[in-house]
């Protein structure tokens, strides 16, 4: 099997989805608590708040909507990388605003490093977060540079 640098990157970025997927499962859980405890965990009252609340409301509402469906947007986009989809970059280009919106790296080592080694800095953290950014884009754009060349493997 020939493996390209197109299915390297596919692959690593597969690899980095489905350890947001574990992390997500595991970790950052307690960000949300003290509002899911705040609503009871009733939908009834998520609704109510998104059409009562104001702008505020909607904002934590769409906020939290955006929070709940990062998990299912992770394992579609695991699931391009891995079947090299053709979807695969357009997917993850238009996910990158899911990312700005909740500040999850693409990288995911990153903050699992951070959280392990106690070092969480305001600085530390938007710089890795920029920097996994310029990683995951450049390395999409050099993916859809050799698609659009005929370089690399066929996608499905």
């Amino acid at each position: 099997m020939n493996i390209t640098a197109k299915n390297k990157i596919f692959y690593f970025w597969g690899i980095m989805d489905v350890i947001g997927i574990v992390f997500y499962s595991i970790g950052p859980y307690h960000l949300l608590q003290s509002w899911w405890d705040s609503t009871g965990g009733n939908f009834g009252v998520i609704i109510f708040m998104l059409i009562a609340g104001g702008i505020n409301g909607i904002l934590a509402g769409l906020f939290y909507l955006v929070y709940l469906l990062w998990p299912v947007s992770l394992c579609f986009s695991a699931w391009f990388f891995f079947s090299t989809h053709r979807y695969a970059v357009r997917f993850a280009l238009a996910q990158e605003l899911l990312r700005l919106l909740t500040m999850s790296c693409s990288v995911t080592l990153f903050p699992m490093i951070i959280v392990g080694l106690g070092m969480s800095v305001i600085p530390l953290n938007i710089t890795l977060f920029v920097f996994s950014e310029i990683v995951k884009i450049g390395s999409l754009i050099f993916v859809m540079k050799r698609l659009s060349t005929g370089g690399g493997a066929e996608t499905k």
